[in-house]
């Protein structure tokens, strides 16, 4: 993982900390305490939905993540999370997966990078498998101007990932594209 990009986010979350502390102590100073219970809750749920990342078995793929998570609020660009595995019994090495995501998600994140582009949302799920794991990355984005980028980008990561059996695939829908990831167990 790159150090700059983890310590950037490092800086960021301690903007953000801050900034969030200044926010409630400037509401509770105007006795706005209802306002202040509401944010409180609004950024303990931005911090649980997180956490989930966090906590994956997989430090490498977490990094991942939670970099790309910066990078996209920095485009605006929402992403919704619904991770349902830890990754903990992962039969691909750490440093293969993070650099796996770390190449898809900074793919994904380029598509919706434009300002003209309306619909700015990543859906990420993750989910345990019969054999491993499956993360689905879902969003809409021009398809056709980028189809050698992907084509490329599919290649590298597929010769990664063979010799460990994991398998990738896009599939595009209009707009629509899914991008599956199969990542075998270490005992499949």
């Amino acid at each position: 993982m790159d150090t700059d990009k983890m310590l950037e986010l490092i800086s960021v979350q301690r903007h953000d900390f801050l900034n969030h502390l200044q926010v409630i102590s400037g509401l509770l100073q105007l006795k706005k305490e209802e306002r202040a219970r509401e944010y409180i809750v609004e950024v303990g749920q931005d911090i649980k939905r997180l956490s989930k990342i966090s906590h994956l078995k997989d430090p490498e793929a977490a990094a991942a993540f939670l970099v790309s998570h910066n990078q996209a609020a920095n485009a605006q660009i929402i992403v919704n999370y619904d991770v349902q595995a830890d990754l903990a019994e992962c039969g691909v090495p750490g440093t293969v997966t993070g650099a796996v995501f770390v190449r898809l998600l900074e793919y994904v994140l380029n598509r919706l990078a434009p300002p003209e582009l309306a619909e700015r949302e990543l859906n990420i799920g993750l989910k345990a498998v019969e054999g491993g794991y499956l993360c689905v990355i879902c969003f809409a984005g021009p398809v056709a101007v980028n189809e050698l980028t992907w084509n490329e980008l599919a290649q590298a990561l597929s010769t990664k990932l063979t010799p460990y059996g994991g398998k990738l695939e896009r599939t595009a829908n209009g707009a629509k594209q899914d991008i599956k990831l199969f990542l075998p167990a270490a005992d499949a």
